[in-house]
């Protein structure tokens, strides 16, 4: 999300438009109602789209999680990410680096006001495998984004936790992660989802990572950066 706060007034320059790009993972050409959909009703996403730019002859370099986050940030092919060619997961630290020129770099160079929320799936830090427990950087936060909520690598994988800029959201110093430790879940369905998933510990930010309410969260975090960053 970029957000323009008005900075040309002195100049009588009109103000720049609030840019909202919505990146979603295996959502077909046709599953919305302005490009056709039917059976499923999408009437918030047909009214931006109304409303806003609509992009027909866009396309994507990969039908892959992180190779096309990674052509999406850098305008890179991901074949120059070390061949990146299929997802990361929780072990793999960032993919860009931060010396990178990128889609944030070039709105901030704009004066817009810079957000991610969501799934991010392109690495944390420097080494691998990643420490949970440390200061998650670099991050979005280097690559031009002021700020940073949302899942590390996806909703079914593990650390099952929220990241907020550079930390996981409540990780208490004396309850970290223990590798080699089931994680802490729920009862059905996070169980059984979870159950072979080798990172325990951190008992406080697991719970805050509600299956059934990810969307839901993501979505709150998303508006309020809205709301916040609009005029």
């Amino acid at each position: 999300m970029f957000s323009s706060a008005n900075l040309n007034a002195q100049n009588k320059n009109p103000k720049k438009p609030n840019v909202v790009f919505i990146y979603v993972d295996d959502l077909g050409f046709g599953d919305t109602g302005v490009y056709g959909a039917t059976a499923v009703h999408t009437p918030n996403i047909d009214k931006l789209a109304s409303e806003g730019k609509r992009f027909t002859d866009a396309h994507t370099v990969s039908a892959v999680c992180t190779p096309s986050r990674y052509a999406l940030i850098t305008g890179e092919y991901p074949v120059r990410a070390n061949n990146l060619s299929s997802a990361i997961f929780d072990r793999d630290s960032l993919l860009i680096n931060p010396d990178q020129f990128t889609l944030a770099d070039l709105f901030k160079e704009q004066g817009y006001a810079t957000g991610i929320v969501g799934k991010w799936h392109l690495g944390f830090g420097t080494k691998r495998p990643v420490d949970w427990n440390a200061e998650l950087k670099p991050g979005p936060l280097e690559l031009g984004f002021d700020s940073y909520f949302g899942v590390p690598v996806l909703n079914s994988h593990p650390p099952f936790v929220y990241v907020k800029d550079h930390k996981v959201v409540g990780l208490e110093e004396d309850d970290p992660f223990v590798w080699g430790e089931e994680a802490n879940t729920r009862p059905y369905p996070e169980k059984w989802n979870r159950g072979n998933q080798k990172i325990g510990g951190a008992k406080k930010a697991h719970s805050l990572y509600v299956d059934n309410m990810v969307g839901t969260t993501l979505k709150d975090s998303a508006v309020a950066f809205i709301k916040k960053h609009k005029e």
